[in-house]
């Protein structure tokens, strides 16, 4: 499929229309892709992987179960948001073959940052089991550690590092999250 591209990820459960009316909602120059009914994209369906990651992550909605529709163009079509626009839950761009490259690196860093979480987590229950070992054997609680117990509350209460805010905003921004018309690509 040549460029740009349009991602648009819909509920699982989206009772889509035929290919053919898909098709015909965007256009005869319009190429449209959907996993499982259209031919197999090996390329098409890697990009929809790594694009399902980012949704995850960036916006925090792992538990949404999607599909996607894949398309060439630079605006999700009238007919499609008319017909389908309540099922919509994120519309995701690549420009260029070398956005698409980019958008591989940002999947990389994403796996960073859900290492970085789970490391964290992993600190935590270490220091919560040093604490109530010592608790235990003692009988006294951890008292010195305020900075320590602020930061595990805080990232309970769902405060973020700067470095996963980062990541999230560039993969927002260079995915062009939710925009459904590419006035700058016309």
């Amino acid at each position: 499929m040549r460029y740009p591209q349009g991602y648009i990820f819909l509920n699982e459960q989206t009772k889509l229309p035929p290919l053919v009316t898909l098709k015909a909602w965007f256009g005869p120059k319009s190429e449209v892709y959907v996993k499982g009914v259209s031919a197999p994209s090996k390329i098409l369906e890697t990009r929809i992987t790594l694009l399902e990651e980012i949704h995850r992550v960036a916006f925090k909605k792992s538990d949404y179960q999607m599909q996607c529709v894949a398309f060439r163009g630079t605006a999700v079509s009238t007919f499609f948001l008319t017909a389908m626009g309540g099922n919509v839950l994120k519309v995701y761009w690549i420009d260029s073959a070398d956005k698409a490259k980019f958008i591989q690196s940002i999947s990389r860093q994403i796996q960073n940052l859900i290492q970085f979480q789970c490391l964290l987590d992993l600190i935590e229950q270490t220091y919560r089991s040093m604490s109530n070992f010592i608790h235990t054997n003692t009988g006294r609680s951890i008292v010195g550690d305020d900075d320590i117990h602020r930061f595990f509350v805080g990232r309970r209460w769902g405060s973020t590092s700067e470095a996963e805010i980062h990541i999230s905003q560039i993969a927002k921004n260079e995915t062009r999250a939710g925009i459904l018309q590419r006035f700058d690509l016309d």
